[in-house]
């Protein structure tokens, strides 16, 4: 079966640390809200600014804090709508991510649901653009069904190169690039034209495992080799 086999442990952290910042934001929001300067502004009696009185600059003070405090207490306040919208995306979502080792399962699933609605939509004698539409979706649903299905089979065995050497993570569905030492900037630029991210947790370079990542992996290989090979020349 593909996929991450950490699948839903990283969602389920994703979800809780979306809360845990919206928490946190809200927190904040609160925080500016009750300051000081919004708390005494509030017990003072309303009177304008006695320009020339020694009270001004401490008058004008204060009213710059409480408005300041006011926007950071409103902007904390739309950051934690904002996570807290993250949280209830990601629980509720819908979409079916080739990471998911349940991914071909879920896909055959929603198929099956979409033949039955194709079959509703014939026996209501809808427009056609709904058929059109519904059929486009299975159609795409199928494709992916046979390219999760194909990519299953694939073999792809450890290659050794000169500073390294590459393999299928089939724990996180990645295929990694493992250098013996921190490869030049150039080399770090044709991975990451190709696709291939550095990730700090696996102390690799990697991208998802499936074909265009073979493709893109193929190509590094040649560009490394193509580019090691001018060096060489231009020491000879």
């Amino acid at each position: 079966m593909g996929g991450r086999a950490d699948y839903e442990e990283r969602k389920n952290r994703r979800i809780e640390r979306y809360k845990e910042l919206s928490k946190r934001a809200k927190e904040r929001s609160i925080m500016y809200s009750n300051s000081n300067a919004n708390r005494i502004l509030e017990m003072t009696p309303r009177q304008p600014i006695l320009v020339g009185h020694h009270s001004e600059k401490k008058h004008r003070r204060l009213i710059e804090k409480a408005h300041n405090d006011i926007r950071k207490s409103i902007e904390m306040d739309d950051r934690s709508k904002y996570y807290s919208d993250r949280a209830k995306s990601a629980e509720n979502s819908k979409v079916i991510y080739s990471d998911d080792p349940q991914a071909i399962e879920k896909l055959k699933e929603k198929l099956e649901r979409l033949e039955n609605e194709r079959k509703s939509i014939k026996a209501r004698e809808h427009s056609t653009w709904e058929l059109t539409n519904i059929g486009a979706t299975i159609r795409e649903t199928k494709k992916r069904i046979e390219r999760l299905e194909n990519q299953e089979k694939i073999q792809f065995g450890e290659i050794d190169f000169n500073g390294g050497r590459i393999i299928h993570n089939k724990q996180i569905n990645r295929i990694q690039f493992l250098f013996d030492s921190i490869p030049s900037e150039d080399i770090r630029q044709i991975l990451k034209s190709h696709g291939f991210h550095w990730s700090k947790r696996e102390q690799a370079w990697q991208r998802e495992f499936n074909q265009n990542c073979i493709r893109a992996t193929k190509r590094i290989l040649e560009d490394i080799s193509s580019k090691e090979k001018d060096e060489e020349e231009e020491f000879e």
